[in-house]
């Protein structure tokens, strides 16, 4: 009994290490390959599925925001069972069992050593994509808008935000002043990079998010945020000038045509108001409500409407939309908790502050794009929204182990 017990225990050790092992992979791959990134994650899930059930209940599970995020599970159900396009709709619904991943850090990554590992792991990977990015800039010139590896730009914008937004959080929390030769370097090509995609949406959440974060770290460096963007401004090629100037032209292609999908995404809630269309059926619905003035394109198929809350609206209906804002109204409001909690903790402050600034820049670009269905950005969010609560995990284990010792 005593060997069958012992052997257990050291293939669970294994199953653990190639857990980690891939999710090491995971960030590595998160800002490069859509398909080795999904494989990675998928087979940690597969793999850490396994130990869990040779476990039993001897460890039992950590699952914060449950409830938002199974009423959000159910409400995309209902929305599948009374969809337009019910096939479809069930073939997307595949997309909300990536918030998994999210459990998966959460109960995998045990320590807050680890947690920072795996940032700095997937911040290397951000800077090598980024030079790659700004070659294309290189090559193509100051008017390409750069893609990197991904499929389009507007990904690889919203994946550079996010990695940009932690990388500040590195370099503003550090540990030891020797940080900033590798955490500056990096932050200044990303954003370089993040620049030359010329896609509004990110720069406009990677600013609120720098807002968030120096007003974490401290509210008087927030004075000097304007002149860095100043700075930037200045600096850049005359095609990002022009580009960022636009954003306060109402007379804009692009925005007259948000704003127009943004009206006919109102009259197709009026219609379907509490379960929506369901998932997928975009392309299908949309020239049904298309304004007759609209500037979009007749024949042009649309498949989302370039706003996470319109989008989650009219696919889930209201009783959706609820549920998918409770989740991040919960969020926020537990890693404030924790980071209220934590002390003088950089590393800590760092993951906590890093996951709360990317969450926030995410919404803010899902105001103008729809970031929520882009399975390569949303992945990363829920990788980033684990680590408060591995942090907290790891400070309650220290504290218990702390208190066993004492007593």
């Amino acid at each position: 009994m005593l060997a069958y017990s012992d052997r257990s225990h050291r293939v669970q050790q294994r199953l653990e290490q190639v857990t980690v092992g891939a999710l090491y992979v995971y960030a590595f791959c998160a800002v490069v390959s859509i398909s080795a990134m999904q494989a990675a994650y998928i087979f940690a899930l597969l793999i850490w599925m396994t130990r869990v059930c040779l476990q039993g209940h001897n460890e039992p599970l950590c699952l914060p925001l449950l409830l938002p995020v199974g009423g959000f599970f159910l409400a995309s159900v209902l929305a599948t069972i009374t969809a337009v396009a019910p096939y479809r709709s069930l073939v997307e619904l595949r997309n909300v069992l990536e918030v998994l991943l999210f459990y998966l850090i959460v109960n995998q990554v045990t320590s807050t050593e680890r947690a920072t590992t795996l940032t700095k792991v997937l911040i290397a990977a951000g800077t090598g994509m980024a030079l790659y990015g700004l070659g294309q800039s290189l090559a193509r010139g100051a008017d390409f808008r750069i893609y990197g590896t991904m499929s389009i730009y507007i990904t690889f914008a919203s994946l550079l935000m996010l990695v940009a937004l932690m990388t500040l959080a590195q370099l503003l929390f550090r540990t030891h002043a020797w940080h900033v030769l590798w955490a500056l370097p990096a932050l200044l090509i990303i954003t370089a990079a993040l620049v030359m995609t010329h896609t509004r949406s990110a720069w406009l959440g990677f600013l609120v998010g720098c807002g968030v974060l120096v007003g974490l770290y401290n509210k008087r460096v927030l004075l000097a945020l304007p002149l860095c963007i100043l700075v930037v401004f200045l600096l850049a090629p005359q095609a990002v000038k022009t580009r960022a100037l636009s954003m306060l032209d109402w007379r804009d292609i692009t925005v007259q045509q948000r704003v127009s999908m943004w009206s006919s995404g109102v009259h197709i809630l009026r219609d379907h108001p509490w379960t929506g269309v369901g998932m997928g059926a975009m392309a299908q619905v949309y020239q049904r409500y298309r304004e007759p003035d609209s500037s979009i394109e007749p024949t042009r198929r649309l498949g989302h409407l370039h706003n996470n809350i319109v989008q989650v609206a009219v696919e889930r209906g209201l009783l959706g939309l609820a549920c998918w804002l409770w989740l991040w109204v919960a969020y926020i409001h537990q890693v404030w908790l924790i980071y209220r909690c934590l002390g003088s903790e950089p590393p800590s402050k760092a993951l906590v502050g890093g996951s709360l600034a990317s969450v926030v820049g995410f919404h803010v670009a899902g105001l103008f794009d729809h970031t929520f269905g882009d399975s390569e950005v949303i992945t990363l969010v829920y990788f980033f929204m684990a680590l408060p609560f591995v942090v907290q995990r790891a400070r309650l284990s220290s504290h218990s182990v702390s208190y066993g010792v004492h007593a």
